[in-house]
């Protein structure tokens, strides 16, 4: 079983004059590539391999930072999604990679962005960890900052992981429950389930998220349901943006109490929507109306 992890690092540094800005960002990100893999031989270290989907990513990033400004929450973008997200929507296998991404703002050049990270410890660890061996690299020069700089790092090559992944192992086991509800007619309550991934693959939001279903038949329509459903028989989805093999995996189930007074119960079962149901632990919850 693989471990993942993501370590997020910010410099934050502003410039102390306005200098004229590149027409283009090419060279930057070709420059920021050299100064990083520069570094990375000159201390025994794996040179790291450019990578077009964590080069999306990076990309973003840095653009977003540049329009925006710093993160409220540090390295979330605007739209809300964290760095292994933007991986993952780029088509980074996160779910099988050790990842992180560091940034630095107010920079003139690659040079000294690389400076300024070498002379933060989280950003110098990130730079000296041997495992990354690709890399995105973003540039974005306009804003409040002379220049944005991103760094993606990823412990797999692209194309290498398509030749070498081993095949998705997905599976689940019943974690833990909070009480039974009880509701008046017409009331909306919540209930909560947990899930460990007791498989090899990771579940991703976005990429693989795990949902539970209605089960007991499986996908049949249930009279508890609420709006909150994502559909007749898509009872919700992982809270989390990611669980790793051995996490638990929480969902927040809300329940629509009918009208009529008595015990309802519904089965549920952990599912991919279009890869496979998971294991049947024979979960149910039993809403009682008064």
């Amino acid at each position: 079983m693989r471990r993942m992890t993501t370590s997020f690092a910010i410099a934050v540094f502003l410039a102390l004059f306005a200098q004229s800005m590149p027409a283009s960002a090419e060279p930057l990100h070709d420059s920021l590539l050299s100064g990083v893999n520069a570094y990375r031989a000159s201390r025994g270290l794996p040179t790291v391999t450019a990578s077009p989907t964590l080069q999306a990513a990076a990309q973003f990033m840095a653009e977003n930072v540049a329009t925006y400004g710093p993160p409220a929450v540090p390295h979330r973008s605007t739209d809300g999604r964290t760095p292994r997200q933007r991986m993952a929507d780029a088509g980074y296998p996160v779910d099988q990679a050790w990842t992180s991404e560091i940034i630095a703002w107010g920079a003139l050049t690659s040079a000294s962005a690389m400076n300024l990270w070498l002379n933060s410890p989280p950003h110098y660890a990130e730079l000296n960890d041997p495992r990354y061996v690709a890399a995105g690299m973003g540039v974005a020069c306009w804003g409040a900052y002379p220049c944005v700089w991103v760094v993606t790092f990823g412990s797999v090559v692209d194309g290498a992981f398509a030749a070498a992944a081993p095949a998705a192992s997905y599976h689940a086991a019943f974690k833990t429950e909070s009480a039974f509800p009880s509701a008046s007619p017409g009331q909306i309550v919540q209930w909560v389930v947990a899930f460990t991934n007791t498989g090899a693959t990771g579940w991703t939001a976005g990429a693989n998220p795990v949902r539970v279903g209605t089960s007991k038949p499986l996908d049949s329509p249930s009279a508890l349901a609420s709006a909150s459903w994502l559909a007749p028989n898509r009872i919700a989805q992982q809270t989390t943006t990611f669980v790793g093999p051995g996490q638990d995996a929480w969902f927040v189930v809300s329940l629509t109490a009918p009208a009529a007074p008595g015990t309802y119960r519904l089965y549920l079962r952990p599912v991919i929507d279009g890869v496979q149901w998971l294991e049947d632990a024979g979960v149910y919850v039993d809403l009682v109306v008064r």
